[in-house]
Formats: C-alpha cells, sequence, structure tokens
C-alpha cells in the first residue's frame, strides 16, 4: 500500500491524501480532501481525477504498512 499525497504547485498547500491498493476493487480511496474519483492512466503515466489528468499538482508518494 502506498499514500499518495497531492499539493498545489503554487503554494505547497496539501490538496488530497489517497490510500492505494492495487489489489482492491477501489484502488485509491481519498484520505484527506474532497472525494473524487480517482484512477490511473496506464498509457500516459498519470493519476486521473474524476477522468481527467492531474495538472498544477505535484504528486508524492510514501510507502504505508
Amino acid at each position: 500500500m502506498h499514500i499518495f499525497k497531492i499539493s498545489s504547485l503554487e503554494t505547497g498547500e496539501l490538496l488530497w491524501e489517497l490510500l492505494h491498493d492495487p489489489r482492491e476493487e477501489i484502488p485509491f480511496v481519498t484520505l484527506y480532501g474532497t472525494p473524487h474519483v480517482w484512477g490511473w492512466d496506464m498509457v500516459r503515466g498519470a493519476l486521473l481525477k474524476d477522468g481527467a489528468p492531474l495538472l498544477g499538482e505535484s504528486i508524492t508518494i510514501e510507502t504505508s504498512q
């Protein structure tokens, strides 16, 4: 499992924190921030929010126990 921390590039403010477990039926779950439908675009290698690639955010990925 991993924690995806998504922050604004402009302000550095934490916008969302997601739990990612590829073994689950729903692999991304919002832990912090407004819930959205999250996915991964395998072709572009991009995190998707409600079907659109994220723009203007940075992603930090941490390993979770």
